[in-house]
């Protein structure tokens, strides 16, 4: 009896061993951003929000569906913008990539953004006009449906979150200005 119960604990032990060493090499094999990836700016372009328009309800209803806390609903508009040139559509997917895979929870401070820069697109995500608690997948959440509004069509783009806490997420071409909204 004891040698059976040291033999399964052994082999209980041997399993969770080699389970671990897998769950490392998975980890290790994910994509890591690179610490120039990501950064931290401010919004500079102040646009009107006159020109906002509603989210469209089949990307409200899966961003509702997708998230655990309010933070997009409703009161989502969206602008899409022309660009000469535009971001391009695999730079911003790739984007879109590299922010799931952070998988991480974020504090932004008020009117202070993330700025994601790949080739000739630049992600961005702001906190508009308080502190705003988040994470990672809702970024890349706003980024797949700024991408699909907008980019796929070839312009930049913005969606705009505004009930508290307000945000903003969008693409632009590299090196353009951050928009901005006073939804505050």
């Amino acid at each position: 009896m004891k040698s059976a119960f040291i033999l399964t604990l052994v082999a209980g032990l041997a399993s969770s061993a080699v389970e671990a060493s897998d769950r490392v090499l998975k980890q290790a094999r994910r994509p890591q951003p690179s610490s120039e990836f990501m950064t931290y700016v401010h919004p500079s372009l102040k646009l009107d929000k006159v020109n906002l328009q509603e989210l469209p309800g089949s990307l409200v209803d899966a961003q509702i569906s997708a998230l655990s806390s309010r933070q997009s609903g409703t009161s989502d508009f969206y602008e899409c913008r022309q660009s000469n040139p535009a971001p391009s559509d695999s730079d911003c997917n790739a984007i879109i990539d590299e922010v799931f895979a952070l998988d991480t929870p974020l504090i932004i401070a008020p009117n202070a953004c993330l700025l994601f820069q790949l080739n000739t697109c630049w992600g961005f995500f702001c906190s508009l006009c308080e502190q705003l608690s988040t994470d990672t997948n809702f970024v890349a959440n706003q980024l797949i449906s700024t991408e699909a509004l907008c980019v796929a069509g070839g312009q930049s783009g913005t969606i705009v979150g505004t009930d508290a806490p307000e945000w903003e997420a969008g693409f632009i071409y590299q090196g353009g200005s951050l928009p901005t909204y006073d939804v505050c």
